[in-house]
């Protein structure tokens, strides 16, 4: 029984060199350690080679591939010319489908090569055991076995001791302290009490109705934040309700200053000098920023999950960070298929959390944050309901309670009502409410105490948000407006946070 097969790995290069973008589907289970002979290291180098052209985004042909080979001076057997042997490659018909049934293939042959080496281990360590003890004997071979079969049965290693490093995790901290962990948000009240909610290999979810600001928020949000941390990429994903340009013209909206119809009807040309000084003041303010938009309306989530990779590595380059914002959670659930939408659902948040802190990671410190958003069913509409009859709990989710289960953070965004606004004057327009909490910030009482209102009773902590033409801020909290009650004329600060980045003041 041969244990490699020189033509499968020749046939998997071929695809590799002829579709590139397959590389990322193969990449969660194949590497250079699959590629095996006993006479030959060409087709694991070159596909070494061929996997860190691809990662960095830099691209590849033939004669730089075998211009790296030789530099590494890797012989080819018989003296057959590298770059020739590249080119027959190239020239091979592969199908991306052919492509991912080969890997498979060849990580059959890498498992039957490492459960040969478990059994010659078996025979040299229970031949030269002297353990008497019959369950002994039992234990080691069980632990040989399965030190190497737990590799594939999770894709990671065996499990770790988390007291192994404790030491020199803690001290190592303690001689480079941090701030705060993750990225900074805009909001000073929100990132006192719940910290980052862009902490990479994690999932903040805000749950709105219909029409309530919910892609404004997340727009908003993550922009601000890339401003405020050395512009860091945005990849966001429309699910197709809204195209590049309105996007386009909201973000303006929200950069300039100038109403969306003026923006949109070309208007602003015939506006005055003010609006027209505003609009191309803005265009010095978008060095640097980066905002990706990508419709992924109808693809499947193994789909979006490819995009996410190739974008990630030719775009933000391996080790670096990026936010994920994802507009949003539903599904387009197929009759024909045998699972729930519940269950569809599920399993797409499952595979975007995997892709965050799992797959795309550089010495186990995953890279990308996500924020993403969905529905909220009619259990949580105000409509016709006082502010004291309003749910504002976990039960408004729609769709799965898995959202909840594999989120970090998860708030409730609604409008207040109109005698909310005319009561509390300068306390914005929306409130958000923590439902979910994994970690706090540097103020936690912001979140477990509840707050004592002037009337005695204990209500609920929140976030007072402002919506004005698509750019957002932050009126404090509950505390600040009981604050403002009992000391008539104070006013919350916006955002209070003079070190803001200038390109969202007016």
């Amino acid at each position: 029984m041969s244990l490699y097969n020189y033509d499968l790995e020749q046939h998997l290069l071929a695809g590799i060199l002829n579709n590139p973008d397959i590389f990322f589907e193969i990449s969660p289970f194949i590497s250079e350690n699959d590629f095996y002979s006993e006479f030959s290291y060409v087709n694991r180098t070159i596909f070494s080679l061929l996997k860190r052209s691809i990662e960095s985004g830099n691209g590849f042909d033939e004669v730089l591939i075998s211009e790296k080979v030789k530099d590494l001076g890797v012989k080819f057997e018989e003296g057959i010319d590298c770059l020739e042997f590249l080119q027959s490659l190239s020239l091979r018909k592969t199908s991306p489908k052919s492509i991912i049934e080969t890997a498979k293939e060849i990580k059959k042959l890498t498992l039957k090569r490492d459960l040969c080496k478990v059994g010659k281990s078996l025979v040299s360590e229970i031949s030269s055991s002297s353990d008497s003890n019959y369950q002994d004997i039992i234990d080691l071979a069980d632990s040989i076995y399965h030190n190497k079969i737990n590799q594939y049965d999770s894709g990671d290693n065996t499990p770790v001791n988390i007291y192994d490093d404790m030491e020199h995790i803690i001290e190592d901290r303690g001689d480079n302290p941090v701030d705060s962990f993750g990225l900074e948000g805009p909001h000073q009240r929100l990132h006192e009490i719940y910290g980052s909610l862009l902490r990479p290999g994690n999932i903040s979810v805000i749950v709105a109705r219909s029409g309530i600001g919910k892609t404004q928020f997340c727009m908003d949000f993550c922009t601000k934040v890339s401003a405020m941390n050395n512009n860091i990429p945005i990849l966001h994903f429309d699910n197709g309700e809204m195209s590049v340009e309105e996007l386009t013209m909201r973000q303006c909206a929200a950069l300039s200053g100038v109403p969306l119809n003026l923006l949109e009807t070309g208007r602003w040309r015939n506006a005055g000098d003010t609006v027209v000084n505003k609009v191309r003041s803005t265009w010095n303010k978008l060095q640097g920023m980066k905002f990706y938009y990508y419709n992924c309306g109808g693809l499947g989530v193994e789909e979006m999950i490819n995009v996410i990779k190739r974008f990630y590595y030719s775009k933000v380059g391996r080790g670096n960070e990026m936010i994920f914002s994802f507009d949003y959670i539903k599904t387009t659930f197929q009759k024909q298929s045998n699972k729930n939408e519940w269950q569809v659902v599920g399993e797409m948040v499952d595979s975007f959390k995997k892709l965050i802190q799992k797959d795309i990671v550089v010495d186990q410190k995953p890279l990308i944050s996500m924020l993403t958003s969905v529905q909220m069913n009619r259990v949580g509409t105000s409509r016709n309901r006082t502010s004291d009859n309003i749910v504002e709990d976990e039960t408004v989710v729609s769709l799965s309670d898995r959202i909840t289960q594999f989120c970090t953070h998860m708030f409730l965004l609604r409008s207040k009502e109109p005698s909310e606004i005319s009561e509390h004057q300068n306390f914005g327009t929306h409130k958000l409410t923590n439902i979910k909490s994994r970690h706090l910030g540097q103020d936690p009482l912001g979140e477990i105490e509840p707050v004592r209102m002037p009337d005695g009773s204990l209500r609920r902590n929140f976030i007072n948000l402002d919506f004005n033409n698509f750019n957002i801020t932050e009126r404090g909290d509950l505390r600040d407006l009981v604050r403002h009650i009992q000391v008539e004329g104070v006013n919350p600060d916006e955002d209070g946070d003079s070190s803001l980045p200038f390109i969202f003041n007016d």
